[in-house]
């Protein structure tokens, strides 16, 4: 399928999962009386003094539309703006915020697009695991980088790529039967759909692996630092007793 931005986003229009469910008001008074707690990836939340490096407030959410994240960000005083290109996950934030009396600013937009801000507008970009969803990652930290303001934060969430080498259903639904290696990385969905090797569900839609050097050096390259990252692993998953399946990454514009 040419156009799987299209299917990835009427999945993330209709699928119900632990991401599409909004905070309830209870669930959002523990947020807020608590301090701030955020994930980029499963497993572990971001340290705290990740977002003491910042030199401002004004935060881009990027593909983390759902009624979590943003109001998380919000209510603890920061000015917030999330874009995903899922209209039914910024409905979500915009429900939550209204309901409780916060100030969220959802645009809908698209990823492997020009993002529809102007250059040095943000002070930390948030990006949680989804650029899986991307084919290719070039615009993603090209424009992430744009936005930033000089000494702005860049914190993205990714899969590890060794994970794609097996088969998910294989991995999530068949715990008795054996792993074996299956699939070359970087994994591409559209490809290997198009060579007839697998069929796309829409429930779960297109995914792609990427390998390190296009996630790490895919943000080095585009005038960003590391300062520091993360791995994390999602213990419903059965390879990670093998290993950490989730990175977390945090990057600053020079």
């Amino acid at each position: 399928m040419n156009n799987y931005i299209k299917l990835n986003e009427d999945r993330w229009n209709n699928v119900k999962n632990d991401y599409t469910k909004p905070w309830s008001h209870e669930e959002f008074q523990k947020v807020k009386n608590n301090p701030l707690s955020v994930g980029l990836t499963v497993g572990k939340k971001v340290p705290e003094e990740w977002f003491e490096k910042s030199n401002g407030k004004k935060i881009l959410g990027l593909a983390c539309g759902g009624g979590q994240q943003g109001p998380a960000f919000a209510t603890k005083g920061y000015d917030v703006t999330i874009m995903d290109f899922s209209k039914s996950q910024l409905e979500k934030d915009d429900m939550v915020a209204t309901r409780e009396g916060l100030k969220i600013n959802t645009v809908q937009g698209d990823m492997t697009k020009p993002f529809p801000f102007e250059n040095e507008s943000f002070d930390i970009v948030f990006n949680p695991v989804s650029n899986v969803y991307i084919e290719d990652l070039e615009n993603v930290y090209k424009e992430a980088s744009r936005v930033l303001k000089k000494g702005g934060l860049l914190m993205v969430g990714f899969m590890n790529p060794w994970i794609y080498m097996y088969d998910a259903d294989v991995v999530w639904d068949k715990p008795d039967e054996e792993l074996f290696l299956k699939y070359s990385i970087p994994f591409n969905s559209r490809k290997l759909e198009e060579e007839g090797k697998i069929k796309i569900n829409p429930e779960y839609g297109y995914e792609f692996s990427h390998t390190l050097e296009s996630q790490i050096r895919g943000q080095l390259k585009n005038g960003l630092a590391m300062l520091d990252f993360y791995e994390s692993c999602d213990e419903r998953n059965r390879l990670s007793k093998y290993g950490n399946d989730y990175i977390a990454t945090l990057c600053i514009k020079l």
